[in-house]
C-alpha cells in the first residue's frame, strides 16, 4: 500500500455551513467550533479510497471539559464539486456511512460511537479515531454538529491505496 499525503499537512480546515472556511487556530490544526453550529471536514477522495479521521477536543473558557458533539458523521459523494458543493446538505447529494458494523475507537468520558457515528457529551476531553476502507467514493467528508458548547477541535486525516 502506498501512503497519499494531505496537501498542506495532515490537519483538516473545517468549513462552515456557509461554504466559509473556519479562521485559522493555532497554526497546528486546532480549529474553535462555534455551538449549534454545523461544520464539514473533506477527508480524500478517488485517490485515497482507505482513509482515516483523528478527533481530538481541548480545553479552552468556554469548554473546560471539551465541546459537545452532537453527532459527527462520514458522508460520501460521487458527484462532482461543480455539481454539488463540500456543504450541501440537500438530502441524497451526500449519503451518510452508519454501518452497524463500523468500530470507531473513542477515549475519554462522554465519547462515543454508535453504528460509526461519533458523539462526545461534553463531559470530558477526549477524541476518537475512524478508519473509512473502500468507500471507492469520488469524495468523503465528516459532517460534525455542534451542540450547546462549543470548542476547540483538531481533525487529522490520511489515506492510503
Amino acid at each position: 500500500m502506498s501512503r497519499m499525503p494531505r496537501a498542506g499537512g495532515r490537519y483538516v480546515q473545517p468549513i462552515d455551513s456557509n461554504g466559509a472556511l473556519v479562521a485559522q487556530g493555532d497554526g497546528r490544526g486546532v480549529y474553535t467550533l462555534t455551538a449549534g453550529a454545523t461544520f464539514f471536514y473533506i477527508l480524500g477522495g478517488p485517490d485515497a479510497p482507505i482513509i482515516s479521521g483523528h478527533f481530538t477536543a481541548y480545553a479552552s473558557a468556554a469548554a473546560a471539559n471539551g465541546l459537545i458533539i452532537t453527532s459527527a458523521t462520514v458522508e460520501d459523494c460521487d458527484h462532482d464539486e461543480r455539481d454539488v458543493s463540500n456543504f450541501s446538505e440537500v438530502v441524497g447529494e451526500w449519503v451518510g456511512e452508519d454501518p452497524s458494523s463500523a468500530f470507531v475507537g473513542a477515549d475519554g468520558t462522554g465519547w462515543s460511537a454508535t453504528n460509526g457515528i461519533l458523539a462526545a457529551t461534553g463531559a470530558g476531553l477526549g477524541g476518537a479515531r475512524f478508519n473509512v476502507a473502500d468507500t471507492a467514493a469520488y469524495r468523503t467528508r465528516v459532517k460534525v454538529v455542534v451542540g450547546a458548547t462549543g470548542g476547540p477541535l483538531r481533525v487529522s486525516s490520511h489515506g492510503k491505496m
